[in-house]
């Protein structure tokens, strides 16, 4: 966002994506926003600033130390940005930047057939890397915020690969732990 500019907006989300409690927003679509809620979608017409919202979020709480994964799909940018890339390109992200979730990484990559790797459907991919690496150790509570960033999902792919992201993302958020927050931009 430009300076001075969605600042009511962008301080609501940033203080319920770091787990604070959500400020009072007078714009009706970000009442309903609580510290529980762990998805937030943001639609709204093309170029009504819903992806400058996003990325504004993801800068700034990854300059305030809040891990956070960011993929942005792109009509024009199709085989970069690929929903079969979404969840694997998310777990590798929140890796590197932390030293522990880029060991459990490392792991749970090493407990993959080598063949089979690269080739796994999104279902896999995110029962295989993405929440295993979102979960917290067993015998410990949760070390970090996490927010997952998901721009432009309207441009993901052809339709029937949409209705699958958006299926899955659906299950992810009811698998998320409660340090994990979820943003998705749309038409």
């Amino acid at each position: 966002c430009l300076p001075g500019t969605r600042t009511e907006e962008l301080k609501a989300i940033m203080s319920w994506a770091s787990g604070g409690t959500p400020l009072p927003d007078p714009l009706s679509y970000l009442q309903a926003l609580t510290p529980d809620c762990q998805a937030l979608w943001l639609c709204g017409v093309a170029g009504s600033g819903k992806s400058s919202i996003a990325l504004s979020v993801a800068q700034n709480l990854h300059a305030a130390g809040v891990l956070v994964g960011f993929y942005g799909f792109s009509a024009a940018n199709q085989a970069a940005l690929h929903p079969s890339k979404m969840f694997t390109t998310l777990a590798l992200q929140l890796a590197t930047q932390d030293q522990s979730l880029g060991d459990k990484l490392l792991s749970i990559i090493e407990g993959v057939d080598v063949r089979t790797r690269t080739s796994l459907s999104p279902p896999k991919q995110l029962d295989t890397f993405l929440l295993p690496l979102l979960q917290p150790a067993e015998d410990s509570p949760p070390v970090h915020q996490i927010v997952i960033v998901i721009d432009a999902l309207d441009e993901a792919g052809a339709v029937s690969q949409r209705a699958e992201i958006l299926s899955l993302l659906v299950e992810l958020d009811t698998r998320l732990p409660a340090n994990v927050k979820m943003l998705i931009t749309s038409r």
